[in-house]
């Protein structure tokens, strides 16, 4: 079944899904938190929070290096 671009983050449950899971992936170190599974977008979509996580976890690597040779 191919993944068709025009659908991805066309609800709000989607997007707001997503961002709950960047939060996580930016200040989280264990995984996202069972309060934000809790949060009924994020159990409508989970896969959106997941994605999330790994993005927000992408970029909170990325500032710690980037801070981190800045010194």
């Amino acid at each position: 079944m191919p993944i068709k671009i025009d659908e991805c983050f066309s609800s709000y449950a989607e997007i707001h899904a997503f961002v709950h899971g960047l939060y996580c992936g930016l200040t989280e170190w264990r995984g996202i938190d069972s309060e934000t599974m809790k949060n009924e977008d994020v159990k409508k979509e989970p896969h959106y929070a997941k994605a999330g996580y790994i993005v927000g976890t992408l970029l909170r690597i990325a500032i710690i290096v980037l801070l981190a040779r800045s010194l």
